[in-house]
């Protein structure tokens, strides 16, 4: 009996012990995991932090930018002799002094403002850009000034991303049942819905001198239609994409001899121009200098849906970047002593805003009235 009792004793003890090294361990596994949390929350907040204080950075560089466009003399050398340094800002003397090493971010006034453990470290602003990147909305148009650093000849339009808006993710693919290299156009039904938009492009390029009489006389409208063929395009044209000539007709349709056609643009339906676009046409529009730039425009609207869209300008097959049309900005940001950094592109646009077009409807227009001394008369259209 007295064994008995000893063996029983024992492993009461046992039980105790490792039930007392089970709970140690899961209030220890407990604890680190609060603790996992807590730092990845702070992690988080800190991150968040520093990229508000980076987009804070890129705010500050409009104003800059804004300042120069408006005559401010500072900020213009700022960007001209500092662009590439990370204190173009105080430089500019728009925000903060040039002995600063870096901005920090408060709430209200920079003398009593609530001061945060937020700055941005680093804000860089380049003028000139080698591309003009921007999200095409469906049916709604953008005007791109051509202004250039130097003369060029052609002008390079790549769109249609795979992670677009309204994309299914795949592959893409010509419109429904089109089996050949047709230079028709298709009911919006027939788009599929990883078919890459249509890009109704118009260059408008009336010269050294601008007036509204050369709008309908110069300049050339195209619309390229998208065609995907069932083996991807090889590496060779990766290059330059679909060539085209621009076309002579600076409208959609030139009176009643002629309409323009669609220019068929073979497409990537793996997406590899610019290892991300599936459409690419490169457009010979004869040479355009660099004083002609200053009036010369781009307008693109993309139809049956939107889409991701890059426009560049080559002088043969060189590059050449845009004069100030879309500012680049590099803008560091830190909390604490974590850092985040930021690209962005600005459009603030110049002085007046360009115009798209003078209506745009989508449904018709009756345009039957008259109007005389005596009085008006609405006439008997009705639009529908």
């Amino acid at each position: 009996m007295a064994n008995t009792h000893k063996q029983r004793g024992a492993a009461s003890l046992f039980a105790v012990i490792f039930a007392t090294l089970l709970l140690t361990v899961l209030t220890v596994g407990f604890i680190k995991l609060m603790i996992l949390d807590q730092q990845q929350a702070t992690n988080n907040n800190l991150s968040q932090g520093a990229y508000d204080a980076a987009l804070a950075g890129v705010e500050d560089a409009k104003r800059v930018v804004r300042a120069a466009q408006t005559g401010n003399t500072a900020a213009t050398q700022a960007l001209v002799n500092f662009g590439d340094a990370c204190n173009v800002i105080r430089r500019s003397g728009v925000v903060n002094g040039a002995s600063d090493t870096e901005t920090i971010v408060k709430s209200g006034t920079l003398s009593t403002g609530q001061v945060f453990n937020q700055a941005y470290t680093c804000v860089k602003i380049a003028m000139n850009t080698k591309d003009f990147i921007y999200k095409a909305v469906e049916d709604k148009s953008q005007v791109i000034p051509l202004r250039a650093t130097g003369d060029f000849d052609t002008v390079v339009i790549e769109w249609y991303k795979r992670d677009d808006e309204g994309n299914s993710g795949e592959d893409a693919t010509s419109p429904a049942n089109e089996s050949s290299m047709t230079g028709l156009l298709y009911n919006k039904s027939t788009w599929g819905a990883s078919t890459p938009s249509l890009m109704r492009t118009q260059i408008i390029n009336p010269g050294e001198s601008f007036n509204l009489e050369q709008l309908d006389k110069t300049g050339s409208t195209m619309f390229l239609r998208p065609y995907v063929p069932r083996s991807d395009i090889p590496s060779a044209s990766l290059e330059n994409g679909t060539s085209l000539t621009a076309s002579a007709h600076p409208r959609a349709t030139d009176g009643h001899a002629h309409d323009n056609d669609v220019s068929i643009t073979t497409c990537s339906k793996s997406f590899r121009f610019s290892g991300t676009y599936a459409c690419k046409a490169s457009i010979n529009v004869g040479t355009i200098t660099r004083s002609a730039s200053a009036n010369a425009f781009l307008r693109l609207n993309s139809i049956y849906k939107g889409a991701s869209v890059k426009v560049s300008l080559k002088n043969g097959h060189s590059i050449v970047s845009f004069d100030g049309v879309q500012p680049a900005v590099d803008s560091t940001g830190r909390a604490s002593n974590l850092f985040r950094r930021v690209e962005a592109r600005l459009q603030i646009g110049d002085d007046f805003a360009y115009p798209d077009n003078a209506i745009e409807l989508i449904n018709s227009l009756c345009k039957d009235f008259s109007v005389t001394d005596s009085g008006h008369s609405y006439g008997e259209c009705k639009p529908y």
